[in-house]
């Protein structure tokens, strides 16, 4: 019985063994059927440096938001709104009206740059490096007219005259909805319209009736207030005080 069973491990451990030895041989015909490329002939290792892509940093955007930021409004009441066209060709980069004459500019046609009726924009910071800002502007038009749209507006720090100037260089849609931007702090009224009112005009309203029935209850008191003082008046009177 304990002869049968160690005959028994004997040949699975040889079977093992033996599918263990197909395995390499597999793997070997492989390696000799298929290998690697050789280094072709004359070929040699380069010595030039590979080109390296630096990644700007950022840079505080507090120095220069005054300008962006008014330049960017000023671009969007001329060109975006198509309000005053012309006033705008001084306020783009080269790199996005290049083949653009002041003339043709001005006509406003063709010109890469989407129109929208805004009548108020909102504007977000997206990053800030030394020669280039972007921003999120959200826009917003007359309820009747078009839903808010939020845009993005690069502007690059051009040397026009010998000064350097922030200039638009882009001006996209983009497909998010702004994550929040409505909330920021940067709003501008492009023609001075008057802002949307907001939540808290809202309850500012709600005051009202409570202002009013606060002065009938002040009313109704200075009045019983005067008719008691009148009352007392007459008791002493009567009693020949």
């Amino acid at each position: 019985m304990t002869g049968g069973i160690s005959s028994a491990r004997t040949r699975r451990r040889l079977v093992w063994l033996g599918a263990l030895v197909l395995a390499g041989g597999v793997v070997t015909a492989i390696v000799f059927a298929f290998p690697s490329p050789g280094t072709q002939p004359g070929a040699r290792l380069s010595t030039q440096k590979a080109d390296t892509v630096a990644q700007q940093q950022q840079t505080p955007y507090a120095p220069k938001r005054s300008e962006v930021e008014r330049t960017a409004m000023a671009f969007v009441r001329t060109a975006v709104t198509r309000h005053d066209i012309g006033a705008s060709y001084d306020l783009v980069a080269p790199s996005l009206k290049k083949g653009y004459t002041r003339r043709h500019w001005a006509s406003g046609r063709d010109l890469p740059v989407p129109e929208y009726p805004a009548i108020m924009a909102i504007s977000r910071l997206s990053y800030s490096f030394n020669n280039e800002v972007d921003l999120q502007v959200a826009l917003f038009a007359h309820k009747e007219q078009v839903r808010p749209v939020v845009f993005d507006i690069t502007l690059d720090r051009v040397r026009v005259g010998g000064h350097p100037h922030w200039l638009v260089a882009s001006f996209l849609p983009t497909p998010s909805d702004g994550g929040g931007i409505g909330q920021g702090p940067n709003r501008a009224n492009l023609f001075g319209a008057p802002s949307p009112k907001t939540a808290g005009t809202s309850r500012m309203w709600l005051l009202v009736p409570a202002v009013i029935f606060g002065l009938l209850l002040a009313v109704l008191a200075a009045l019983g207030i005067r008719s008691w003082h009148g009352g007392r008046i007459y008791r002493a009177y009567a009693r020949g005080d």
